[in-house]
């Protein structure tokens, strides 16, 4: 019996009660048609996410019909989904052809005159949002529409997201398995990297942050070929994937006793990712659950090094990185409630020049009785 490697995640009746869930949230708003142009949100509708070189959209009608546009050569892609997804149409663009001018074309073909008609502008760079606007006032903004629906996922979903969980877990204990004094950080890496490929991860949204010693504090840099000495502090951060759900989780490790502040920082994330697992509950709002992790790490002293929310949320991801920030986290001053089936990245740090970066982290799905490990293993600082 073959495989049928193009098989999508999920059944079709999942993919069908996303795109009608889109539909309502259309109606209750008056638009006719949304044009997606995000990655990630195009593949939570539809099972196909690109990576393709030049721009990519989905038009999706009041109706439920839709149509993509896309470079000419991916259109293969979506020939050879036909009939696996719902959004099964395409319009190709010739390398050196005006990309707009077939988008503009394709929606006026394919949408009633006087539409409304709403794009996502959240995927152009967060600094230039301020001067990106719409040519009319027919045209909205639809950002955030799919993000919303994102937000909870379904028991499939988990289920992914607790496979690559365990994967990412396994890859950081044989990193760890393999250290030793001299190895160099980059060695380091390819031994979590094939770890993650050897037990079933697929292609990664990017590679694992790897890095040693004060180097650390320098947030996502990774290996340069460094030697690895005793007492140094080893961050290992791997994101595994399944059908591109991402599950990150973050590491840290030393030969030998690393120094004293290393160690008390970690204590102090341990205990605030702790004190999180045992008060957080569905119900709170955002702001509400981030105040009691940073509490902890306020009390003992270390709001300074305090520098990122204390977690974000993990999904489907695509290229440049895994983490769903604009779906949702657990951050101060945000007011969206928590709900059960929420994933998260669950992540206190401490970042300090000169020593590091140091934190206890845990991928996790919140459930009524509070936070579920997606990993299956422990946040514990080891020592070779």
């Amino acid at each position: 019996m073959s495989t049928d490697y193009d098989r999508l995640p999920f059944q079709p009746q999942e993919y069908l009660a996303r795109r009608d869930a889109l539909r309502k949230l259309m109606a209750e708003r008056g638009i006719d048609a949304c044009v997606l142009n995000s990655a990630e949100n195009m593949y939570y509708l539809t099972g196909f996410g690109s990576l393709a070189y030049g721009a990519t959209s989905l038009i999706v009608g009041a109706d439920g019909k839709a149509i993509w546009v896309m470079r000419l050569t991916e259109l293969s892609n979506i020939r050879a989904l036909k009939g696996k997804i719902w959004a099964d149409e395409g319009v190709g663009v010739r390398d050196g052809q005006d990309y707009t001018a077939v988008l503009e074309r394709t929606l006026a073909d394919f949408v009633p005159a006087k539409a409304t008609i709403a794009v996502e502008y959240a995927t152009v760079q967060t600094a230039l949002r301020g001067f990106i606007r719409a040519k009319d006032d027919a045209v909205l903004n639809a950002s955030g529409l799919v993000e919303q629906l994102r937000r909870i996922k379904s028991p499939a979903e988990i289920n992914l997201l607790r496979k690559a969980g365990q994967i990412a877990a396994q890859s950081c204990r044989d990193g760890f398995e393999a250290l030793h004094e001299g190895m160099t950080d980059t060695e380091l890496a390819a031994v979590v990297t094939h770890s993650m490929l050897a037990n079933g991860s697929h292609r990664p949204v990017k590679m694992a942050n790897v890095c040693a010693g004060p180097r650390t504090a320098r947030a996502h840099v990774t290996w340069c070929g460094a030697p690895i000495s005793r007492g140094e502090l080893v961050n290992i951060e791997p994101a595994a994937s399944i059908h591109d759900y991402h599950t990150p989780i973050f590491r840290f490790y030393s030969i030998g006793e690393p120094v004293d502040r290393v160690r008390r920082m970690f204590d102090v994330c341990k205990e605030a990712l702790d004190e999180g697992f045992a008060r957080v509950r569905p119900g709170m709002t955002s702001h509400e659950a981030a105040r009691i992790f940073e509490g902890v790490i306020e009390s003992r002293g270390f709001a300074e090094w305090m520098v990122t929310r204390p977690a974000y949320s993990i999904g489907a991801s695509f290229p440049p990185g895994w983490g769903e920030d604009d779906v949702m986290a657990i951050r101060r001053h945000h007011d969206v409630v928590l709900e059960e089936g929420m994933c998260f990245h669950v992540t206190p740090c401490l970042y300090e020049d000169g020593i590091g970066c140091v934190g206890a982290s845990m991928p996790a799905v919140l459930t009524a009785g509070g936070f579920e490990s997606l990993s299956g293993d422990e946040a514990i600082f080891g020592i070779k």
